[in-house]
């Protein structure tokens, strides 16, 4: 009878040992887009995906936010990294303008009057985990 019970337990240690790495690091890419129409933001997109696979290359820059750690249902924790990028997307942003920003912009003129788009885009891969209160961001350079 102790045998199922010690190998529930222990599928159980297992499990949480493995939550608790997902948690550790993981890696993202993140982006970030806005347009602008003359002078006035139009749209914006921010996104995060879990990344395929390791980014081989060694991180460019680290940022450092400063979380509040919600507490979670067990189901969700796995996610925690998520929900914390998606709440501090002001901050995350921030960051990723330390590095690459792409911007396109077009001009043309019709009945005259001058009409100017241009689109803000940036594209990061990054090592996201929790350390204590901080959300580190290890940022890549891209290829």
């Amino acid at each position: 009878m102790r045998a199922p019970a010690l190998k529930k337990k222990s599928s159980k240690v297992f499990l949480l040992v493995c939550l608790m790495g997902l948690l550790r690091a993981q890696d993202f890419v993140i982006s970030y887009a806005m347009q602008v129409h003359n002078g006035i933001a139009q749209r914006q997109a921010f996104g995060i995906a879990r990344a395929l696979r390791d980014h081989t290359s060694k991180a460019s820059y680290t940022c450092e936010i400063p979380v509040n750690e919600p507490k979670l249902p067990p189901k969700q924790e796995p996610f925690l990294l998520d929900i914390l990028l998606k709440s501090y997307q002001d901050e995350v942003v921030d960051c990723l303008y330390q590095g690459e920003v792409r911007i396109e912009s077009s001009g043309f003129n019709t009945h005259s009057q001058n009409q100017n788009r241009a689109t803000l885009r940036m594209v990061a891969p990054a090592n996201v985990r929790l350390e204590g209160g901080l959300l580190v961001l290890e940022i890549y350079t891209r290829r």
